[in-house]
């Protein structure tokens, strides 16, 4: 179940992605019984992106070009290249998803991140799943700090728009119901402004036995914090597909 325990992280930088000349550089911490850290940085102009993972040893590169509506998964430790679906894997998984629930509301709380107010939000996702015949329900949840103004906002919302209208998700849940309580989450965020940072709480909730083994599995909570933002002009070479990697 290591993929489903991911999904929040996913979710994270996903939230703090942006297109346009921006680049956003965060850090990741997923406390659990696979417990780990690491970095994100998204590089974003006009309506390519890159995002570079590393995390738990693991070093992916995702470049996604909305307008020619294509993603390119690169994994650094095989050299290997090739198309990224983010679907797939969820569809060949043994899990029939139901119908998800998702809020986003503002909290009352402010908080300052980088020199800028924030304001707090709190993120809760259900999502109904079937595994072997067993009903289980997968719960994330936790605040989000956003913040309307500054440097890297304006095109950050502008970035969700092209995001958006090309179809393109960077989220393994992206077809379905999860995936569209997903992209609802993270809008409602979008419209806000920029997320700087975000903990998310991961559980697995049910009656039976699958449920008690999953739940103390996958039980973690994400941190993603932005550590930095920039807005300075970003090569064209950042986009290309490296030499002298394999493509499957």
């Amino acid at each position: 179940m290591k993929r489903l325990l991911f999904v929040p992280v996913a979710l994270a930088l996903l939230a703090a992605t942006a297109f346009a000349d921006v680049t956003v550089t965060s850090s990741i911490t997923v406390q659990g019984v696979q417990s780990a850290s690491g970095t994100s940085t998204t590089y974003a102009k006009g309506a390519k992106l890159r995002a570079d993972t590393s995390v738990a040893g693991q070093s992916i590169s995702v470049l996604s070009d909305a307008a020619a509506k294509q993603q390119w998964m690169i994994n650094h430790a095989t050299k290997t290249i090739e198309p990224f679906n983010p679907g797939q894997a969820t569809a060949a998984l043994p899990i029939t998803f139901g119908e998800p629930k998702v809020s986003v509301t503002a909290n009352g709380q402010t908080k300052e991140i980088l020199g800028r107010a924030c304001q707090g939000f709190t993120v809760d996702i259900s999502i109904p799943l079937t595994i072997g015949g067993e009903s289980v329900t997968m719960k994330m949840s936790g605040p989000s700090w956003v913040a309307k103004d500054g440097v890297g906002v304006a095109e950050y919302r502008e970035a969700q728009k092209l995001l958006s209208q090309s179809g393109i998700s960077t989220s393994p849940l992206a077809q379905g119901p999860q995936g569209k309580a997903m992209v609802e989450a993270m809008k409602a965020l979008a419209d806000a402004g920029m997320v700087l940072e975000q903990e998310l709480k991961v559980t697995v909730e049910g009656t039976g036995q699958l449920a008690q083994v999953l739940g103390q599995q996958s039980a973690a909570t994400v941190i993603t914090k932005v550590t930095a933002i920039s807005t300075d002009a970003i090569p064209d070479s950042t986009f290309a597909l490296p030499d002298g990697y394999t493509r499957k």
